[in-house]
């Protein structure tokens, strides 16, 4: 939950220094105070930037904050893919989640559960699952109540 915070507020901290470099640069274009040519359109491509930052990494993280308060998350029992080289997110059937890198993660290949937030994937809780066939049971009741030979 504090790496949670934590990464929330780097993320807003970003789009706030974002902000802040697009009204700075579009008052010195306002002033006439720009040298090259090129740092004219600074405000506009930053602008880009920021509005892309905010739809890909703050935006989901604060709209979490409410499942988060409220200890609301969704679970998924999966096989992890990939684990990153910073251990900030892994990949399970081909889904990225993020997570504490400080936390220990179970090896590839594994079938783990998660509970995770909704909107920016951030994941609470990680626990190695072990497999259960459930099909082969499932399986035995549905030849037993249908068979070809009873038609």
């Amino acid at each position: 939950m504090k790496y949670y915070l934590a990464n929330l507020g780097v993320h807003i901290a970003v789009n706030l220094i974002l902000t802040l470099i697009v009204i700075v640069s579009s008052d010195r274009n306002k002033r006439g105070q720009t040298k090259h040519a090129l740092t004219y359109f600074l405000p506009f491509v930053v602008s880009i930037v920021t509005v892309l930052y905010m739809i890909n990494f703050t935006a989901p993280r604060l709209l979490d904050l409410t499942d988060v308060t409220g200890q609301n998350y969704y679970s998924y029992t999966g096989t992890l893919e990939e684990i990153s080289s910073m251990n900030n997110y892994f990949i399970i059937d081909g889904e990225k989640y993020y997570i504490n890198p400080l936390r220990d993660i179970p090896e590839v290949g594994s079938l783990v559960k998660i509970r995770y937030t909704r909107y920016g994937k951030y994941v609470i809780e990680v626990t190695q699952s072990e497999e259960v066939n459930v099909s082969d049971s499932v399986n035995e009741e549905i030849q037993t109540a249908v068979s070809p030979d009873n038609g």
